[in-house]
């Protein structure tokens, strides 16, 4: 079938949201109406762009001339907001895209996200756009947002209340319409300047890649925000991830579709199909992204990041106006991991100056403050003076000022934002006051430093931020290449998996196949000691579930019994026998997990995390694409939960966590090197006397 070839577009995505004319189809003079909703805020608004109002009916609308159709404006149309009835869609965009639009925003809903023949008619949308070279935001999307030129072609309700968009250096392009309503309105609460805000809806043709990828090149976004849904592109969606990072950029994500529930509301809200989030929270990781489970976290977050804060240690110097509530500060970030940092001496001499002796320690009481004396050369008052020469302590990572309700909360308030910006450690404000403090959040507002509402959203944004600080981002692997054994497609037998393994410097407890039963019985006899047996089977792959594995077989006669019964077992379950792995019984201090995983977006995965018969149950595993680096793979490991049995509990050896990393590092190798390698599990992986041994692994491969 002949490809089919489309005029070049008429407009970059740079050049929609620097549009210099906007047509509404379907404007109205009722505000309550989409339409009317979409004319007035253009008309409130936007001031470096022509606005058309484009309806058969009226003569003028708002104020302004008022057009029969998209085809009658006096000048190019460089963006047409569609807010038409479903079933006048098709025809709207054909008239468009004959008149020469650069890019239709179309608001309407009622497409793929409801199903029916809601893919064919965005299909033909799409077709529409292309063949005419005209772009497409949406369906079911409420518009876009450039703050800088003042350009509005949004339906936001909360863009009715301003006079003017507030700008920033947060760009935000969300695949959900109403959470970018939520981010624009917690914006003007909080104080939050935004460069660009764009809601893409079903990505019909313009998709959340192309939008990202607008951000990074933008000049006026120092930070950028996105709420994701569905990948049309995931390869490209990892490689904007890495520009971003190269380009200075924080990049702050959160997607839905985390759980299987999630995952069935994002197909019934935008018909996407998801990937696991696993994988995507893993590739984010591996690139420098920040990931958040709500946009108001993010847009928090996003605020310290943008101010050029960096979270680089764990150590926390909290202030407060109560004892109290420092403490209990001080109790959740102990619980969450955190710790509080112990001032040097020269920052506790300095401190005196405005702080009683018994005070010289976090958490700082605002309540215990005294006057500063002369006039000092950079701080203004106490406030000012004690966050200032506690947050340049090179103990501390960053500070937490927790506000209950006090006298001058205003200017404990301009005191915070003013060090907060000239420190580039994260200073968060939490206002815990009520109404009552309202002079302190309007301080913030106006400064456009922002605020949270309590310590829980505090720890959630320091968490999100030291998660990533945990893991590198943008180092490169040395390729390696292994002697691979030639193996089948299919699954594995485990002397198979283990021969790959071995080939790949991965250490297996001492092994031999055998065929017949009596040379079970000989071997068994022969060495001594505690033996597993185990069936081997082309057919078989949970041998456990069968009674396929026998255990600590010490003598001849146990050996025989146990052949003999696992050669039962697979006859009853009509599974081939093609002999018997022979392994030593050896007894771990901690049972490890190694795998992995191809996904079909994002390529292969590795997973290391805590194994044994318990490991769907506990589920401590933490996951990184491949290759991964050595330092890396140790940030795997000190993070997960059962890292503390690693590192020695209750007088067993140190595993060698270095050993491990290379281990990590080796399959991570392997799944690069054989592409035909689509699971490999290797559990348990045994940790005994300090060394890690594979003790049972399990692979398959693409025919």
């Amino acid at each position: 079938m002949q490809q089919m070839t489309y005029p070049e577009p008429r407009l970059t995505i740079r050049e929609i949201m620097h549009a210099r004319s906007v047509a509404v189809i379907g404007a109205s003079e009722d505000e309550s109406k989409w339409g009317g909703r979409a004319l007035a805020i253009l008309r409130r608004h936007t001031v470096s762009s022509e606005v058309y109002p484009v309806n058969p009916k009226a003569s003028e609308l708002m104020g302004l001339p008022a057009y029969k159709s998209i085809a009658d404006c006096p000048r190019p149309v460089d963006i047409a907001m569609v807010l038409v009835p479903q079933a006048m869609i098709l025809d709207t965009l054909e008239q468009c895209a004959k008149a020469g639009v650069g890019c239709a925003i179309v608001i309407t809903s009622g497409f793929a996200e409801v199903g029916g023949d809601g893919h064919e008619i965005e299909a033909r949308m799409r077709e529409i756009a292309r063949s005419g070279g005209m772009r497409v935001i949406g369906p079911n999307c409420i518009g876009i947002l450039n703050a800088y030129s003042n350009m509005l072609a949004s339906t936001a309700v909360a863009l009715v209340e301003i006079d003017r968009a507030p700008g920033g250096t947060i760009g935000f392009t969300s695949q959900s319409g109403a959470l970018m309503g939520s981010m624009l309105a917690r914006g003007f609460d909080v104080g939050a300047g935004f460069s660009s805000l764009i809601s893409l809806g079903n990505q019909c043709d313009i998709d959340i890649n192309e939008t990202f990828e607008y951000l990074i090149e933008d000049p006026q976004t120092r930070t950028i925000c996105l709420y994701v849904e569905a990948l049309r592109g995931p390869a490209t969606f990892r490689s904007l991830l890495a520009r971003a990072r190269e380009a200075g950029k924080p990049v702050l994500v959160c997607k839905s579709g985390r759980s299987e529930a999630g995952e069935k509301a994002i197909q019934s809200h935008t018909a996407s199909m998801t990937g696991a989030y696993a994988t995507f929270e893993a590739v984010c990781r591996a690139e420098g992204a920040f990931l958040f489970e709500n946009v108001s976290d993010m847009l928090d977050a996003a605020m310290l990041l943008s101010h050029g804060a960096r979270l680089i240690k764990p150590s926390i110097a909290v202030f407060s106006g109560s004892g109290g509530a420092g403490a209990l500060l001080v109790d959740a970030l102990s619980a969450q991991g955190f710790t509080i940092a112990e001032l040097t001496e020269s920052t506790k001499a300095s401190l005196r100056r405005v702080l009683p002796e018994s005070n010289l320690q976090s958490p700082i009481d605002f309540g215990t403050l005294k006057p500063m004396g002369d006039a000092h050369p950079l701080y203004e008052d106490p406030f000012e003076y004690a966050l200032g020469e506690t947050m340049a302590d090179e103990n501390v990572g960053a500070g937490i000022v927790l506000l209950t309700s006090q006298p001058t909360m205003h200017k404990v308030a301009y005191a915070t934002q003013k060090v907060g910006r000239k420190t580039d450690k994260p200073l968060l404000y939490v206002h815990v006051a009520g109404s009552i403090g309202d002079s302190a959040r309007q301080v913030m507002r106006e400064q456009g430093y922002g605020f949270v509402e309590s310590q829980n959203d505090a720890l959630k944004v320091f968490d999100a931020l030291w998660q990533q600080t945990r893991m590198p981002s943008g180092v490169t692997a040395t390729p390696v290449t292994f002697e691979l054994p030639r193996l089948a497609g299919g699954f594995l037998s485990e002397p198979d998996a283990r021969r790959m393994l071995e080939a790949a410097s991965i250490p297996t407890t001492p092994w031999v196949m055998l065929k017949e039963i009596e040379e079970v019985v000989e071997h068994v006899e022969r060495q001594g000691g505690a033996w597993v047996i185990k069936a081997v089977s082309p057919t078989l792959i949970h041998k456990s579930d069968i009674g396929a594995v026998k255990l600590n077989i010490q003598d001849g006669h146990s050996a025989r019994q146990a052949c003999r019964e696992i050669a039962q077992a697979l006859g009853s379950a009509q599974h081939s026998l093609d002999g018997y792995l022979v392994t030593r019984m050896v007894k771990a201090d901690a049972e490890l997990i190694l795998g992995i995983k191809r996904d079909p977006d994002f390529g292969p995965m590795v997973v290391i995390g805590a194994g044994g018969t318990l490991v769907e149950l506990l589920h401590d595993v933490q996951m990184m694409p491949a290759p991964v680096h050595a330092v890396q793979a140790l940030a795997m490991i000190e993070q997960l939960k059962c890292f503390p049995l690693l590192k020695g509990w209750r007088g067993s050896r140190p595993a060698d966590l270095a050993a491990l990393a290379e281990l990590i590092v080796a399959t991570s190798q392997l799944a690069c090197q054989d592409e035909a390698l689509e699971e490999m599990d290797i559990n348990p992986l045994m940790l005994v006397d300090g060394q890690f041994m594979a003790a049972d692994a399990r692979a398959f491969r693409r025919s």
